[in-house]
């Protein structure tokens, strides 16, 4: 049955929708997450960024468990299935995380839509839960059943942690730092590049979030103009550190770990630091 699904869209392969299902697939990419959270976390509320973040985190971990238990081929390994452009995933197939990560994107999306009624919100989580899945499916990078548990896995996630961390007293920072050696335990024993860039992006991001709520403190309210300089500012930093650290570090897991480790850092304190004395004076008109 699963297998079948894939030729069936095999059939109706075109360049049309080969470009627009690769091109959607990337909003289940680490790099749609970080951009998220980031523009939460610089613009829009820095606790609610937190909680993005470590649903987000959660719902990755169990997916690196579950693949490693369940350690399913991806589709493209049987014959006569070709992904378009050649392209290929590593890593098991079961359950899909780009699935996963649209769950918590979509849903999130959602959550933001019930809190300030824009209909756009709304539309935008439900084409994330639907398109992202239904990508991955199309491009032979996952089987129907791995995007359907994906999403379900994800939704249920979502829905506890946002509870779950809502009841934290606003002591979120020092929970959040528990998972910490969760993570250091999980890359001793399993070997997986995006398990790496993720624990070292969010064990940067976790100890950053502590150290900017405790002692930096700083306010993200401030004109549309600053708001949207702080995200390309702070964005272009990110990549300087991503890529230039490149040129320093052979790329090997630890070092991937420890890149992503300076970005997270990076966007939960240093980030918040250099905003609020560059952008101090604006600040203090609005206030």
């Amino acid at each position: 049955m699963d297998l079948s699904i894939i030729e069936a869209f095999q059939s109706i392969r075109n360049p049309l929708l080969d470009w627009f299902f690769y091109i959607s697939t990337n909003l289940g990419d680490q790099y749609a997450f970080i951009i998220v959270a980031v523009i939460l976390y610089w613009t829009y509320d820095k606790k609610y960024a937190h909680k993005f973040a470590l649903t987000f985190m959660i719902s990755a971990m169990v997916n690196s468990g579950l693949k490693e238990i369940f350690k399913r081929p991806r589709p493209y390994t049987e014959d006569g299935i070709e992904p378009p452009f050649g392209y290929e995933t590593t890593g098991y197939s079961f359950p899909s995380g780009h699935a996963q990560a649209s769950g918590v994107l979509g849903y999130t999306a959602y959550d933001l839509y019930k809190k300030h009624k824009m209909n756009w919100l709304k539309w935008v989580g439900l084409f994330i839960i639907i398109v992202v899945p239904l990508s991955r499916v199309y491009l032979a990078q996952h089987y129907l059943s791995d995007v359907l548990v994906g999403v379900m896995l994800s939704v249920l996630i979502s829905i506890g942690m946002f509870k779950l961390i809502d009841k934290m007293n606003d002591k979120e920072e020092i929970y959040t730092l528990f998972i910490l050696p969760v993570l250091v335990i999980l890359m001793i024993f399993v070997k997986n590049h995006d398990l790496y860039i993720a624990a070292g992006g969010f064990m940067g991001f976790a100890v950053g979030y502590f150290v900017e709520k405790r002692y930096i403190g700083y306010n993200v309210k401030n004109t549309n103009l600053n708001q949207v300089l702080k995200v390309i500012i702070g964005v272009i930093i990110a990549l300087v550190i991503k890529e230039g650290f490149k040129l320093i570090f052979p790329e090997v897991l630890f070092f991937d770990f420890l890149r992503y480790l300076l970005i997270g850092g990076w966007a939960a304190c240093g980030a918040p630091y250099m905003f609020k004395y560059v952008f101090k004076k604006n600040i203090q008109k609005e206030i």
